[in-house]
């Protein structure tokens, strides 16, 4: 399963930090890769809503549904999706941090049955996706 892991610091309150990163549809704001974002099902900020997102990976835009299945006010968030050839789920942690919070965010894809054999591939690419998306992140977060 390729996985990828950070954090990032915000001056935002638990809280504020919450409702930010829990509408998805802020994702092109504060993820590089992501081209747009658009809530098309549900209620933001609420389990079951659902976004049509648009990504770039591996050079190619890549149109996704993803889905809020578990909301923790205010510190924990969990986005899944899915393609015919992989499993995709991004889990978003939030802890005060003196005045602000922390924010560690991890993003894994699980491949299905024979695209098993492109983990390593997945691996390769998601960690320089993850490494754009990381920084935009970041630097979104600390301007807020």
């Amino acid at each position: 399963m390729a996985s990828y892991r950070t954090t990032a610091k915000s001056p935002m309150t638990p809280e504020q930090t919450f409702e930010y990163l829990a509408d998805f549809s802020t994702a092109a704001e504060w993820d590089a890769n992501t081209k747009s974002s658009d809530l098309v099902s549900g209620e933001a900020t609420s389990e079951g809503a659902e976004y049509r997102v648009v990504t770039e990976f591996a050079g190619r835009d890549l149109t996704l549904t993803y889905r809020t299945t578990e909301l923790q006010r205010p510190g924990k968030i969990v986005f899944q999706s899915g393609t015919a050839v992989a499993d995709i789920e991004d889990v978003i942690t939030i802890t005060p941090d003196g005045s602000g919070s922390k924010v560690s965010y991890e993003a894994n894809i699980k491949p299905r049955s024979i695209a098993i054999v492109l983990d390593p591939l997945f691996s390769l690419i998601f960690k320089r996706v993850g490494d754009r998306a990381a920084k935009s992140l970041k630097e979104t977060l600390a301007s807020k």
